[in-house]
């Protein structure tokens, strides 16, 4: 995909407010939160309404990826307040202290190649 045609895309749209530090989604007609961002409504075909999340949410499900003499990284996926779900990795100096149900926030932090910053989370409260 050239630079142009990834500009006017979904994803580039969603590149572009993740440069901004914003968490970016879309809804669909009946006011329906979706992610990943499409060019057309994936429930009713309408045209997507672009919004901006507060970046607040739960873990929903919980990875812990183990590589041999590293700690574990966090992969999990994020119900976010707006009623979208997302898979993003949580940030953490102990992901064995995750669980499910536990609340939290989004950041941003650059891809490998320093360009794209893409989104992670942080913890902010423990589930009950």
């Amino acid at each position: 995909m050239t630079q142009h045609n990834l500009a006017q895309s979904p994803y580039g749209r969603f590149l572009e407010h993740a440069a901004r530090g914003e968490l970016a989604f879309q809804r669909d007609a009946t006011g329906k939160a979706f992610f990943p961002p499409r060019l057309v409504s994936p429930k009713d075909g309408s045209d997507p309404v672009w919004a901006v999340s507060t970046g607040v949410g739960t873990i929903h499900s919980l990875t812990l990826v183990r590589h041999k003499g590293e700690p574990p990284v966090a992969l999990a996926m994020i119900d976010l307040d707006e009623g979208f779900r997302l898979m993003s990795q949580v940030d953490s100096d102990d992901a064995e202290s995750l669980h499910i149900g536990d609340r939290v926030q989004v950041a941003f932090r650059p891809l490998a190649d320093g360009q794209r910053p893409m989104p992670v989370f942080k913890p902010t409260e423990k589930s009950a």
